[in-house]
């Protein structure tokens, strides 16, 4: 979806794979339960772990609950407010070193996983996190050249924020361009003329 350039028709080949018939049983029974053939989650089973999963202990990467993330947040900001501590300005400061941190990271993993750092091996490398990690994005072209990119994370405003100021980040550093982002509670859409 982020990628500059991406052939539109894929080639396959046939192979055989002796499998363990309990493993073999789950598969069928979940292409069954998502209406499509065994064939095709096994191909969607292999992209993700192709696309992702053979980087996630390398770079160190662990699962954690969507609620469990966002309630770390909320409940930092809360902390933060109880103590006296300015909101506003905590936040802001803590966002932007958050961004930061992400931003050294993300170069790192680029690096690591597509040999190569630019803005369009960024992008795809952020659209995998987040289809694996649940979050809903999309990217369009508008009027030839403004590029729109959304993404829908149910997260909590603080993440939203964080979302902006990453994309900024991003955008800034890599095509020297200034993104329109706007966030609501749960979504960040940045446009952005490239």
């Amino acid at each position: 979806m982020y990628s500059k350039s991406e052939s539109t028709t894929r080639k396959s080949r046939s192979i055989t794979f002796r499998l363990d018939s309990n493993v073999l049983d789950e598969l069928q029974y979940e292409a069954n339960n998502n209406e499509i053939s065994l064939n095709v989650l096994v191909n969607q089973v292999l992209r993700k772990y192709v696309e992702w999963g053979r980087y996630e202990n390398k770079l160190g990467m662990m699962p954690v609950p969507k609620v469990m993330l966002s309630s770390f947040i909320n409940e930092t900001m809360i902390l933060a407010q109880n103590n006296g501590i300015f909101l506003e300005s905590y936040r802001d400061e803590l966002i932007k070193f958050s961004a930061k941190k992400a931003y050294q990271n993300i170069k790192e993993s680029v690096l690591f996983m597509k040999k190569k750092f630019d803005l369009w091996s960024v992008l795809g490398v952020l659209q995998e996190y987040m289809k694996v990690s649940g979050i809903v994005s999309d990217h369009k072209i508008e009027n030839s050249r403004i590029h729109v990119f959304v993404i829908q994370h149910d997260l909590g405003v603080h993440w939203s924020l964080f979302a902006k100021e990453l994309l900024s980040l991003v955008f800034y550093e890599l095509a020297n361009v200034k993104a329109n982002i706007v966030t609501t509670e749960n979504s960040t859409v940045a446009e952005v003329l490239l």
